[in-house]
Order: C-alpha cells, then sequence, then structure tokens
C-alpha cells in the first residue's frame, strides 16, 4: 500500500539552444500504460537498498498537488517503505527560509529563480543540494537548457519540474468551419482577427483586460529586443525615465491590434476573475482565440467538466504561440515550479534518489501532463495542449529569465501597454510615465 500522504542561468547561449534542437529525450507517449511504464523502467534503476524505510517531506506554495502524488505512487513501486508527504506553507516566499532552519526542515522545497538575485533569501541557498554534482547522478541534460539556473559559482541549486510560456489559446474547430489558418506572423493574426470580425464573433481574441495580464501579449517583443541589447537591458533596469522610449514598438504594436479590432474590450471586461472566468468564457465556444498564459492553460483541463456549453458542444483547442512580428513565433522560456533539495535532510540520499527519479524524461512529462503544464524537457509536443510549440525552431527560444530583465520592467510594460490599449494614454505619454507604474 502507499505510504505517501497529501497535506493542506540560464547560461547557454541562443546558438547552443540551436544545437541541442527541439528533440525528444525521451518517451513521447502521453499514457502512463505499459508503454509509458517500459520507459520509466528503462530511464531509472534503483541505486539503494528498495527496502530502505524512511520519510520524505516536500514543502510548496500550491493548495494541493495530485500530480506529485502520483509520482509518490510510482516511487513507492520501488521503494514500498519510504513515506513521502507534500505539505503547503502559507506565504511560502516568506517563510520557506525559516522552516528551512526548523526541527522540521522540509526535504526538498519549490525554489526559484528570482530568489538567486535577491539577497532575501541567501539563507535558503544556504541549505540547497548542487544538483549538478556527477555523484547524485541526476541527469539534468534531459530539461531544457533554457530552463536550467545556476549561481554565480556555476552549481546547479534547482531542477525545473514544469516550465511556463505565454500564448493564445485557439479554439481549433471555429478556425477550420471559417476556413482561417491559425496565425504564425502578425500579419496573419490581423488578418485573421478581421475575418472573425465580419463573421461576427463576439471579439476576435479574449482577454483579461487588466494591466498584470498584458505581460502576456507584450513579452515577445520586450524579451526579443531586450535579448539582443546588454546596454537596453542595463537601462531598462534602471528604471530611468528615458529607457521608456525602449517601449515604442510594443506599444504601437498594442494600438495597432485595438484599432484594428483584435479585442472587443465589451466583451472582455465582462471577466471579473480573470483566471477562472477567461476560460469558462472561452468554453463557450464562439470565441476564436484568447490571451493567456501556460500557467492559465493549465487550468483548463478541470474546468472542462465545469462548463455546460463545453460539455455539451466539446471542441479541439490548444495552446498556440503568439507572435507581434512577421519573424516567426518564439518560444518565451520560463522555468515554472523548481525544485531543490535540503542538502541538510536527515534522508539525504533518499532525497536525491527521488530526484533522480524525477528528473528523467518520462516522469516529467507525466508530471507535467498531469498537471497540464509545459513540461520541462524538449519534449514540447507531449501534451497536446501545447504541441504547436513543438514546432518553433531552437533558435526562435528566448529563455526568459537569461535576458535578465527586472521584474519592475515587466511591470513598466504591462502597465504601459494596458493604457494604451484602454485609451487611458497617448504612445509618447505612456513612455513618459516609465519607471513610474506599479501594479
Amino acid at each position: 500500500m502507499r505510504k505517501s500522504v497529501i497535506r493542506c542561468l540560464l547560461v547557454l547561449s541562443l546558438a547552443a539552444l540551436a544545437s541541442f534542437g527541439l528533440v525528444a529525450c525521451g518517451s513521447s507517449q502521453g499514457s502512463s500504460g505499459a508503454s509509458g511504464q517500459a520507459a520509466q523502467q528503462e530511464a531509472f534503476a534503483p541505486s539503494l537498498d528498495t527496502a530502505t524505510k524512511c520519510s520524505i517531506s516536500v514543502a510548496g506554495s500550491y493548495d494541493n498537488f495530485e500530480a506529485l502524488e502520483a509520482e509518490f505512487d510510482k516511487f513507492n513501486a520501488i521503494y514500498p517503505d519510504v513515506e513521502l508527504s507534500y505539505t503547503k506553507l502559507d506565504d511560502y516566499n516568506n517563510v520557506v527560509s525559516t522552516a528551512l532552519g526548523s526541527s522540521d526542515a522540509p526535504d526538498i522545497f519549490f525554489a526559484y529563480d528570482f530568489m538567486l538575485d535577491s539577497a532575501d533569501y541567501d539563507a535558503l541557498f544556504e541549505h540547497t543540494e548542487d544538483l549538478s554534482d556527477a555523484a547524485l547522478n541526476i541527469d539534468l541534460s534531459c530539461v531544457r537548457p533554457s530552463l536550467l539556473c545556476k549561481d554565480e559559482a556555476g552549481k546547479v541549486p534547482m531542477a525545473p519540474i514544469f516550465s511556463s510560456t505565454s500564448g493564445i489559446l485557439v479554439n481549433e474547430d471555429l478556425f477550420k468551419k471559417e476556413g482561417i489558418s491559425v496565425p504564425t506572423t502578425y500579419t496573419e493574426l490581423l488578418a485573421a482577427c478581421e475575418a472573425f470580425n465580419k463573421a461576427g464573433y463576439p471579439t476576435p481574441i479574449l482577454a483579461y483586460n487588466v494591466p498584470s495580464a498584458y505581460g502576456n501579449l507584450v513579452g515577445e517583443i520586450m524579451y526579443g529586443d531586450a535579448a539582443k541589447d546588454a546596454e537596453m537591458v542595463k537601462k531598462l533596469n534602471s528604471l530611468d525615465a528615458s529607457a521608456g522610449e525602449y517601449m515604442r514598438p510594443t506599444l504601437e504594436k498594442v494600438s495597432d491590434m485595438v484599432e484594428k479590432g483584435c479585442f472587443n474590450f465589451d466583451v472582455c471586461n465582462e471577466l471579473e476573475d480573470g483566471y477562472n472566468a477567461l476560460i469558462l468564457r472561452f468554453f463557450e465556444g464562439d470565441i476564436p482565440m484568447a490571451l493567456c498564459s501556460g500557467d492559465t492553460a493549465s487550468g483548463t483541463a478541470k474546468r472542462e467538466s465545469q462548463s455546460e456549453a463545453f460539455t455539451a458542444n466539446p471542441f479541439s483547442y490548444a495552446l498556440y504561440p503568439l507572435t507581434l512580428t512577421d519573424d516567426g513565433a518564439c518560444l518565451l522560456d520560463k522555468p515554472s515550479v523548481q525544485f531543490a533539495v535540503n542538502k541538510d535532510s536527515a534522508n539525504l540520499d533518499m532525497a536525491n534518489e527521488f530526484m533522480r527519479f524525477l528528473v528523467t524524461p518520462q516522469e516529467l512529462n507525466d508530471i507535467a501532463q498531469a498537471k497540464r503544464l509545459l513540461t520541462a524537457t524538449s519534449d514540447l509536443a507531449y501534451d497536446g495542449t501545447y504541441a504547436p510549440f513543438g514546432s518553433i525552431d531552437a533558435s526562435r527560444i528566448i529563455p526568459t529569465h537569461e535576458v535578465g530583465l527586472a521584474d519592475d520592467v515587466t511591470i513598466q510594460y504591462r502597465v504601459a501597454a494596458y493604457q494604451v490599449a484602454n485609451g487611458e494614454a497617448s504612445i509618447d505619454k505612456a513612455i513618459a510615465g516609465f519607471g513610474t507604474y506599479k501594479l
């Protein structure tokens, strides 16, 4: 019987990514049946005594983590006497460092790349195992290089378990019905929006119309331009008012999209609780596209059964790249949940063994599919929800955290884009406000 319990650098260049390529590093089968189990058995062989008795605790910020519980089940099939548990810590980012110094510190815990850049988390990283240590035999090679975070000493203190990106949820059935191709360039996007407007759809693109949501719209140009210009990053991060001019190309595209009818804000403004309402409105079946992040797309699976409209008339949908250029779509590659190992764990060998088990192609793909988040492996098409990203050339991957833009910069872009889109400011006025915006 399972003994697990559920309780309530990115230093590689784009050139290196291109040589890596988007090739699968494991089985691309989407089931956990016989073929999936066979792949798991090939990928992982226990290195400790399988009769070992101990407890391993994982701490994080999720309210519940059923996908991790499924991995506990699989690990218990190999190590039946290891008790695994997950605990949510309230106010996680502010209490995790303290928790690691307590008598009941977790063995494994959530960590985030932004923590590496903040002295507030120095105490946290004093507790982390270097997961790149060859002696641990954790195969980080099946993780997309664009997701791996390293500290100043070149150590890897955390391994990506999920990743995320920005894009548009596409009702593929509506595109087929109207004979419209899913856009792969900005020109095609405008043409698709015009066609859907002429056909009488409520809005070509549904969006939660608040400043924070505009990061999903402006990210490609913002990160794409900054990735090519270190001086731009430096000036933007200084929040000097003169750096606001860098926002002009992004704001011009936002203004152009609004002028050409890509959004009907009367429809968008009906969404009162963005995450849930956007998905349920999209599931009504009359919206061609919905602007969202991978984290939002992950909520679609649970809400299919909550939507009477979707239950009665299901349709095919997937998350597609959104591009505001004619150069081709990009993947804004963002690590989402990452796991770190407490090097002071009383059961360190087993904690590392669980990480060695989890960081394999099959398990990373399976846990991502169960959570409906983008896998951290190179097999981007493993889950059909994200299959469109599998065709993106590796040279079009933008590792967002390698670019080095501070969070305050992304806030400036989001608020400025919101103001321009909603007619609250001209492009020039929005640029002039750079450095003053807050969410």
